[in-house]
């Protein structure tokens, strides 16, 4: 396994897919792991997976400023996301390595790109759990952000920047277009998480790998009653990842208000690292910005119901998988559940204008028989398609086929 990040601790949803990708492989062999050791993210908590050789995390650096990608970037095919990371140390860590092994599995092409040629004629295999092309496309729709109060001049300045960034994702969404055909071409097979996905990809050689959810300690299956004094709604996810923050300020900003206009007692607690991202919105009427915490259970534990307001990037979503496997109603955008076998009206409630994002929202507090009713419904699908037990055992399967 050839990683960005050290997959431990498991605090987001790459990692987390991670993890149990790695978990998979153990199953068909002994897996070694070689990743970067970035600033700003631990890499000395052990493994908690047995079955793995050498653990090694190469020191990665800071990253590459915009000064020395950007000439780069302007004569070469190349995303300027994998410009940013230095794999020198890890190219020179991977000549070391002996003997060959039966397989190496890439966590993404971020992970690839950079260091592929030095494997060049091992059966290798490449997660596209992100297309990143279509992420770009879906991220150069949404607007500039402010919060509430900015004054004039810092509107200006963040709209120069945010059309900057864009016009650089239009280039950079045809670079990973054309790098994830190359990459497909180049290796015996990628991963998606969703059928939906493997058509959008338009490559030959995809394998569907959905991502999962762990079974929790406990879980409370009566839904008729509320859980606390308040109804409460709650977002779980890495504040830091665009995707949330975008979600989460769309919502304070379009939905809540129309939430608390008609249900003035409703909570709404945001909880996941990076809050500082989203600082303005703990300032909102009935918002509390949580930030990480040390057990999610407990969070889950207190929603009424589960939100997925998203409405940018690609992949499929852990937190709509988490939600499912707490047995916690659901109310999500249809980018929010892409990839996901959940139907509207049987598992959950997906809307996505303002409005009618409010009203699923509010039609979720006061119907008891229709939480409970989607609850279960979710349950059961999570216990048919996405517990990560039955996923890691494709994840074996699948490295098992490549090998032989």
């Amino acid at each position: 396994m050839i990683s960005e990040l050290y997959p431990w601790p498991a605090v987001d949803g790459y990692r987390q897919r991670l993890t149990h990708m790695i978990g998979g492989l153990t199953q068909a062999g002994t897996v070694d792991l070689m990743c970067l050791a970035r600033p700003g993210h631990p890499h000395d908590e052990d493994p908690p997976i047995d079955g793995l050789g050498r653990v090694v995390a190469v020191e990665a650096g800071e990253p590459v400023p915009a000064s020395q990608w950007m000439p780069v970037w302007s004569r070469t095919r190349t995303p300027r996301r994998i410009l940013s990371l230095d794999w020198s140390a890890a190219r020179e860590e991977l000549t070391t390595w002996n003997p060959r092994p039966d397989l190496v599995w890439f966590s993404h092409i971020d992970s690839w790109y950079p260091v592929h040629d030095l494997v060049d004629g091992t059966p290798a295999i490449v997660d596209f759990d992100n297309l990143e092309n279509l992420a770009m496309k879906l991220h150069r729709r949404v607007p500039p952000r402010f919060a509430p109060g900015s004054a004039a001049n810092e509107k200006a300045k963040l709209a120069g920047r945010w059309g900057m960034s864009r016009a650089l994702d239009l280039v950079d969404e045809q670079r990973w277009t054309s790098i994830q055909r190359r990459c497909s071409e180049q290796v015996d097979k990628v991963v998606v998480c969703s059928p939906l996905d493997a058509e959008r990809a338009g490559v030959g050689n995809a394998a569907t790998i959905p991502n999962g959810a762990a079974p929790p300690v406990s879980v409370h299956a009566n839904r008729i009653r509320l859980r606390g004094d308040s109804p409460t709604l709650m977002f779980v996810g890495a504040l830091d990842y665009d995707p949330n923050t975008e979600a989460i300020e769309w919502f304070v900003r379009e939905v809540w208000p129309h939430i608390l206009e008609r249900q003035p007692e409703t909570v709404f607690r945001i909880v996941g690292r990076g809050s500082e991202r989203v600082a303005w919105v703990g300032g909102e009427p009935g918002v509390e910005l949580v930030g990480a915490v040390a057990d999610i259970q407990v969070e889950l534990a207190r929603a009424d119901v589960s939100i997925v307001p998203i409405r940018v990037g690609a992949g499929t979503r852990l937190k709509v998988v988490e939600a499912m496997a707490n047995h916690i109603p659901l109310v999500t955008t249809a980018v929010g559940c892409e990839g996901i076998d959940v139907e509207g009206g049987v598992h959950c409630l997906i809307a996505d204008g303002s409005r009618t994002f409010a009203d699923a929202c509010l039609r979720m507090l006061g119907e008891p028989l229709l939480r409970q009713e989607l609850a279960d419904a979710a349950s059961q699908l999570y216990e048919q398609s996405y517990m990560w037990e039955s996923i890691e055992r494709r994840v074996a399967d699948l490295a098992v086929s490549v090998i032989r």
